[in-house]
């Protein structure tokens, strides 16, 4: 063999080995719902790279419960290629007598023989071609097929690669329809590094210790080549710690005794993640949502009192004042914030979010000294109107997309525009940790007093924010007044701009009949 094709088969085992690891940790979570973890899984030939079984009744997949999950990984060295629908269904693409598709249909067709209630992925390092059809509604986090695949007409740009597949099986439309809504793609999904460095931090959270960047031998690495060539292959929660404690991987303090209380917000489903594992306890209104908009029957006003109850419950609000604790934000920044709003300070719950990827508890230090300050602009736009919008542009700018969101039809009657960014101007790294954020949530109530004229005007807030700071923001309830909140289209699912979601305070005996509440109506 080659030396590049040693050293790309090499890669693709480091990386497949990788995405073991990160799934078996939650073998050492006391209240995991994972019960296996397999590498080369015979079973399922064709998706075989790792598999995962659940305890009953199995883990939310965004609306109904499956009890495995089946991945291929397809690692590439290079970028010189990409996934396509047509790629999909060319045996010449894997340079393989069968196609992708199809050893996915074979892999079902063995396991549903034997099981229910799983789902089939794939993962790549490339990309979706530009300009393939189903690439831009692909669902935004579990890499699911959108409903219009399945509704589309036969004419449609979704139908025709719909009923292409289908041919290309030779399936009615029945079959196919129960096979294609296990299908999973994510793509473009794991930059190495940054994958690498999000594994290890998971592995940390369970008591893992992990190399230092500048050791050149990794443990977990050369443990994969023994568990391909040798085994074993299958671990459960004893056997898999059994391992880790041979090996030496088990950090000093790690005892399998559970950590700090944590509790758990999601509404959408991400790919190969289980909230469910994570936290004590999980409030999930996923099945209001497809991606981040609502799905057909879905409902803001549902979802937030859903939380609202959950985060509220006495029983539950006694735990969580016993010990400084943790919240795990799966979820909308609204629901964030909203969260935010429920555990404030006077609520006497001592709650900090977990911040991803570095699966950091954001708990702010108020004696640590921080610099901390927003550069806000005015932007006067109708005088005779009261009410203001807020551009809160921390992660990337939002303006461009608010004032085209503002001038279209439908939108809300500001008298003033209100720009607001971090020092040094908005980026991914513009937060610099926990006591940033908090400080800087903390200014925002006097940065909304100044802009409005009057205590009872509306602010409309449009944000491109970490969670960890829609959070802290959301703490500051009493003095932020009456806000309503947007959602951008971020994944480009339906028309690349601002939806409501909901107004705070909230009203919880009102409903939102249409799902498209009005300006000035509560959730």
């Amino acid at each position: 063999m080659a030396l590049n094709q040693v050293g790309a088969r090499t890669e693709g085992d480091v990386f497949q080995g990788l995405f073991f690891w990160k799934q078996a940790a939650d073998l050492l979570r006391p209240s995991s719902m994972v019960e296996r973890v397999v590498l080369e899984h015979d079973e399922a030939d064709g998706v075989d790279d790792v598999a995962v079984f659940y305890r009953e009744p199995g883990v939310n997949a965004g609306g109904g419960m499956v009890s495995a999950d089946y991945f291929q990984l397809k690692y590439h060295v290079d970028n010189r290629g990409s996934y396509s629908s047509d790629a999909l269904i060319d045996p010449a693409f894997i340079n393989a007598k069968s196609s992708l598709l199809q050893r996915f249909h074979t892999a079902y067709k063995n396991l549903a023989s034997k099981h229910a209630g799983f789902r089939l992925h794939l993962a790549s390092n490339w990309r979706w071609r530009d300009d393939d059809k189903l690439a831009q509604l692909l669902r935004e986090y579990d890499g699911e097929l959108p409903r219009k695949f399945f509704d589309d007409g036969s004419r449609g740009d979704l139908g025709k690669v719909r009923e292409t597949w289908r041919a290309h099986l030779a399936l009615e439309d029945d079959a196919f329809t129960a096979f294609a809504k296990t299908l999973r793609f994510q793509l473009d999904h794991f930059g190495r590094r940054d994958f690498k460095a999000y594994v290890y931090a998971k592995l940390n959270v369970v008591g893992l210790q992990t190399p230092n960047a500048d050791r050149a031998a990794c443990p977990y690495e050369s443990l994969i080549q023994q568990f391909l060539m040798n085994g074993p292959n299958s671990f459960d929660g004893a056997s898999f710690r059994e391992l880790c404690k041979r090996e030496g991987l088990l950090s000093d303090c790690s005892s399998g005794q559970p950590g700090p209380p944590t509790i758990g917000v999601r509404s959408f489903v991400r790919f190969a993640e289980r909230l469910e594992s994570e936290v004590d306890e999980i409030v999930c209104v996923s099945d209001n949502f497809e991606g981040r908009h609502l799905a057909s029957g879905g409902s803001w006003h549902t979802a937030a009192s859903k939380v609202l109850t959950f985060l509220s419950d006495p029983d539950r609000r006694a735990r969580l004042r016993g010990v400084p604790s943790a919240i795990a934000l799966e979820c909308h920044g609204s629901l964030a914030l909203l969260a935010g709003w429920e555990l404030s300070r006077n609520s006497g719950v001592d709650v900090a979010p977990i911040q991803k990827p570095s699966l950091e508890i954001w708990r702010p230090s108020p004696d640590v000294e921080c610099d901390a300050s927003w550069v806000t602009q005015m932007f006067e736009r109708a005088a005779e109107h009261q009410d203001i919008a807020i551009c809160l542009s921390v992660t990337h700018d939002v303006r461009a997309d608010v004032e085209e969101f503002l001038a279209s039809e439908g939108a809300p009657e500001v008298g003033l525009l209100l720009l607001v960014n971090p020092e040094g101007g908005p980026s991914p790294q513009s937060i610099k940790g926990p006591d940033h954020a908090y400080r800087l949530a903390a200014q925002i109530p006097a940065v909304l007093a100044e802009a409005r004229s009057t205590r009872a005007a509306h602010a409309h807030v449009f944000f491109a924010c970490p969670n960890g700071l829609m959070f802290f923001i959301g703490q500051q309830r009493e003095a932020l007044g009456r806000i309503t909140l947007y959602e951008f289209d971020f994944g480009l699912e339906r028309d690349g701009s601002y939806r409501h979601s909901f107004s705070l305070p909230v009203a919880l005996n009102s409903r939102n009949e249409d799902h498209e509440a009005p300006n000035d109506s509560p959730v």
